[in-house]
């Protein structure tokens, strides 16, 4: 069983069995730290909540918690075209957010951090979040945190903690390749440094990206910009790239075989260029990153993540290891 599915068992079984006792101190008052390093405090539990991304909405579904309206373009879970949209998280749409009246924004650090004071002027509460993959344990908690709904969020949370455990191991004992990443097009890229989503991602699988250690330099945090010849230099094991551009432009992988300079990597020539979906890997790091890894762990290895089947192999592991620390 996947871990997405046993995630969701998590939530429909703590939503049946605590829903009723969940609403006995939501009145209680709670102050919490957010992104920015903002106190941001809480009189009750809210009732009108909307995210600001694709990720941030999928979270609070995976918790239980039903926004008033989303970003368009979401298509997971089901349902999501039935609620009302305020525009995309690169380019809200402020009149209709304030038409729906939230009392809580959470928001995306990297799309609308320089936002935070218009939409406090919209709803009562704004919270920050950062999404990159490692922080997306501690995301859900800080979101049950906020929305009155620590049971759901907990255990969710867990789960996700045990998966990166396992993340970990598993690239602990690999040869991780070397990588590029590149958002929008050839003509216009923008390559992706190890602090973005997909960068973390990488990263945590083993990967060694040759985007790291310049300055940023683009219209979003975390990218920044190469030159062809520093790219056919360190000539990359893997490129990664998410195509976005005007209706019709071809995916890079195939532009690139037709390019004289890019057609010289080795990645283009052994047919080590991949492109990802938009949304799994840019647009929405929440609860579906368990399948954005799987998917690079079989693009970086060739061969599939291995997880265990089920809940009580993962508890059964859990407490072998307690017990062995235990010993030492």
């Amino acid at each position: 069983m996947k871990w997405t599915k046993l995630a969701l068992i998590a939530v429909l079984v703590l939503t049946l069995v605590l829903g009723v006792a969940a609403t006995g101190a939501q009145d209680d008052s709670r102050t919490v730290v957010d992104a920015l390093g903002r106190e941001v405090t809480l009189d009750g539990a809210p009732e009108r909540v909307v995210g600001m991304s694709a990720s941030i909405t999928e979270m609070l579904f995976a918790i239980g918690v039903e926004p008033v309206g989303a970003t368009e373009g979401i298509e997971y879970p089901e349902g999501m075209d039935e609620l009302p949209t305020f525009g995309t998280g690169y380019q809200p749409n402020l009149e209709a957010l304030a038409e729906l009246e939230p009392d809580l924004i959470i928001a995306n650090a990297q799309l609308q951090a320089p936002l935070v004071g218009q939409l406090e002027a919209i709803a009562p509460t704004v919270f920050v979040l950062t999404l990159v993959a490692a922080d997306i344990p501690a995301n859900v908690r800080l979101i049950g945190e906020i929305t009155w709904s620590d049971e759901s969020a907990t255990a969710l949370a867990d789960d996700y903690d045990a998966f990166l455990e396992q993340v970990s191991d598993a690239a602990s004992e690999m040869d991780g390749p070397s990588i590029l990443i590149i958002v929008g097009t050839l003509d216009v890229p923008n390559y992706g440094k190890s602090t973005t989503y997909l960068g973390d991602m990488a990263v945590m699988l083993g990967a060694t990206n040759i985007a790291d250690g310049e300055e940023d330099a683009g219209p979003f945090p975390g990218y920044t910009q190469l030159d062809i010849e520093r790219i056919l230099e360190e000539d990359p094991d893997v490129i990664l790239t998410v195509t976005r551009g005007a209706p019709g432009t071809p995916p890079m992988p195939e532009t690139m075989s037709e390019d004289p300079l890019w057609s010289a990597l080795t990645a283009v020539q052994e047919g080590r260029v991949f492109e990802l979906d938009n949304r799994l890997y840019l647009e929405a790091p929440g609860p579906r990153f368990t399948e954005a890894f799987e998917g690079l762990y079989t693009i970086f290895y060739d061969e599939e993540f291995e997880l265990m089947d089920d809940m009580e192999a993962m508890e059964e592991e859990m407490e072998m290891e307690e017990e062995e620390a235990a010993a030492e």
